[in-house]
């Protein structure tokens, strides 16, 4: 069974297992409490079970898996804080994980050698607080054998003074589309998901149909990819009913 952890963070983003991740958290500033909600929200398996068996199932997963976790209680109180019984944030029914960016991945049955190769794959761009040339057709873009089609919708960092001002990082959210994707199409990614701290248009208020869009903050060795749960096959479902 896959153990490693994955979480957003600039020093270091995978981990062999959740005690490795814990005590590395541990000695960053602030702590595990700034990163154990992330740790459940960006792992398909603790996110899998906050949903299924709440905020107190996910902490005995955690705390299985790492024991340091137990005597954390400022850590404890942000999960509980933040999941308890009433007034919980909901999880959302897809998949968010975290991964190093240059991790192979599937998207929609294409496998992908890292964000580079999704870069590359681009066919249209743009940002879409641009008053006049919003949307870019990437002329030069590699071809995708399955017919997928990729676009990035991207904003650029921040200007607070003239010497920003050579700063040409930006923030990315790739989207993935078995159609071609038209100027028109782009623009309701833009009015249909919402962006939060840094552009980010991963988080739990997607909706399905739209899935999967990869995040990347332009600026650290991860990325974030939401995708659709995959369908279980039919084996799967008997399997679960007799057990």
């Amino acid at each position: 069974m896959e153990k490693k952890v994955c979480f957003p963070c600039y020093r270091r983003c995978e981990f062999d297992s959740l005690q490795e991740a814990v005590d590395f958290a541990q000695q960053m500033p602030g702590g595990l409490s700034v990163y154990i909600a992330e740790i459940v929200l960006y792992n398909i398996r603790f996110r899998d079970c906050l949903r299924e068996k709440g905020v107190e199932g996910v902490i005995r997963m955690l705390i299985h898996e790492a024991p340091a976790i137990s005597g954390d209680s400022d850590a404890l109180k942000v999960l509980r804080r933040k999941w308890s019984d009433g007034t919980g944030k909901r999880v959302a029914d897809y998949d968010i994980q975290c991964m190093p960016k240059n991790h192979r991945f599937h998207v929609l049955d294409c496998w992908f050698d890292g964000l580079g190769d999704v870069d590359s794959r681009v066919e249209i761009s743009g940002n879409p607080r641009h008053t006049f040339l919003k949307w870019h057709s990437r002329e030069a873009h590699k071809q995708n054998l399955t017919g997928l089609h990729i676009g990035n919708i991207w904003e650029g960092y921040p200007v607070f003074d003239s010497s920003d001002g050579g700063d040409d990082r930006s923030y990315n959210n790739y989207v993935f589309s078995r159609t071609p994707l038209t100027e028109d199409l782009m623009e309701q990614y833009c009015k249909r998901i919402n962006s939060n701290f840094n552009a980010c248009m991963v988080h739990e208020d997607i909706p399905v149909e739209l899935l999967p869009i990869l995040y990347y903050n332009g600026d650290s060795d991860w990325v974030i990819l939401a995708s659709a749960k995959p369908k279980k096959k039919w084996y799967q479902i008997f399997s679960r009913l007799i057990s």
